[in-house]
């Protein structure tokens, strides 16, 4: 079909390209909320409460308290594909009052997700808190760490 002018060409006029942003924009954001939803429902924040310490029976002497003596650990060394984790756990009061992280070692800046990890713990108490989301690996191997370290505190 030739147009009035005699060129071989239509002069049908394509779609606006507006329309293909708006749809590609609308699209990019849905996505963002999907992962976003995703990603909450898969880590929820964590709720648990430390657990209380026992007061022990009413029988007997002295103050019926059951905690523990404070003590400081160094876990074993948990290698990982990223580097090595040890930790070094104090317990004072009966919790865990500091870790450090000092001979960890991790590469291309996962290092970085060591003082999150640090006050996960700290708030759980325990190695029972939600992965660094991008530090899986990491996370593991200082859950691994944390337990080791929280065996030898007896």
């Amino acid at each position: 079909m030739q147009s009035s002018n005699g060129s071989p060409y239509t002069e049908a006029t394509l779609p606006s390209k507006r329309k293909w942003k708006l749809g590609a924009t609308v699209f990019s954001l849905l996505s963002i909320a999907g992962g976003l939803a995703v990603n909450n429902h898969m880590n929820p924040a964590s709720t648990t409460a430390p657990v209380p310490i026992s007061s022990g029976s009413s029988s007997g002497t002295g103050t019926g308290k059951t905690t523990k003596p404070d003590k400081t650990v160094t876990s074993d060394q948990i290698p990982y594909q990223f580097g090595v984790v040890q930790i070094t756990v104090s317990r004072k009061a009966g919790k865990i009052a500091a870790i450090t992280y000092g001979q960890s070692t991790a590469s291309n800046g996962r290092e970085a997700a060591f003082p999150y990890l640090v006050q996960y713990a700290l708030k759980a108490q325990s190695s029972n808190f939600a992965n660094l989301g991008g530090a899986t690996y990491t996370t593991q191997a200082f859950k691994t760490a944390l337990d080791s370290a929280i065996t030898k505190l007896g």
